[in-house]
């Protein structure tokens, strides 16, 4: 069968894309488990189709406020800084704004020129916001010109496995991110869910829904029952 579409534009090239099955009374915004919408803009990297530029990578896309602010500058650095981390993990960044492409381009030279860290992924120009306000990236009550500080963790089939969002005065966690990052892919692998605080290495649990008997069969350490609803095994 064959998908139908349907999508709405920018006056900056901006172009959305989204599965009929999208469209109701009530505006989508992204939630966990929807395949992500195709759409096409223009980037420090040139114009770029997303879906093309995503498939068969993960993809970490995040909106901020604005160029030349503080602390979006904070991360901004803390993010290129971790190219290596999430490039180990092959994890693509993207970030989007409703800033100009030359803003932009500037604002990464003096984040290069001072901290020595080069802005190496696409930066989206969504000047007039169309894609911010399909994907819920603008929060009115705090200001409605901005796109707001929400991060989207997509995986190669483009299924949203993540979504966080931060007030303007706060900046986001590098480290939370590949954290996540990395309790899904155990989580994906073995079938397990992992506790809160968990890093790697740490015991994981079963799902309410296992019975520990059976599960025994999975794993070569032995399951911990600590509760008859919590069972810990360890990832060896």
């Amino acid at each position: 069968m064959t998908m139908q579409f349907f999508g709405t534009r920018g006056s900056n090239e901006v172009a959305v894309s989204l599965p009929l099955a999208y469209r109701s009374k009530s505006h989508w915004v992204p939630r966990i488990g929807d395949v992500f919408p195709d759409f096409t803009a223009p980037t420090t990297h040139g114009k770029l189709r997303f879906h093309d530029w995503a498939e068969g990578s993960w993809v970490y896309l995040f909106s901020h406020p604005a160029a030349f602010t503080p602390v979006c500058t904070s991360e901004m650095v803390g993010l290129a800084g971790g190219a290596d981390a999430f490039a180990a993990r092959d994890i693509k960044l993207m970030s989007l704004s409703r800033d100009t492409l030359d803003d932009q381009c500037r604002w990464c030279d003096d984040i290069a020129r001072v901290f020595g860290t080069p802005v190496t992924f696409p930066m989206i120009s969504d000047i007039d916001g169309v894609i911010a306000r399909i994907c819920g990236m603008l929060h009115e009550k705090e200001d409605p010109r901005l796109t707001a500080r929400k991060s989207i963790l997509i995986d190669p089939a483009l299924r949203l496995r993540m979504i966080f969002e931060y007030p303007v005065r706060v900046g986001r966690s590098v480290d939370e991110i590949l954290r996540v990052f990395d309790a899904l892919s155990v989580s994906d692998e073995l079938d397990v869910a992992t506790p809160s605080d968990w890093q790697e290495g740490d015991p994981l649990l079963l799902m309410h829904t296992e019975d520990p008997r059976r599960a025994r069969a999975r794993f070569r350490s032995p399951i911990d029952s600590v509760l008859p609803y919590l069972h810990l095994v360890s990832e060896d």
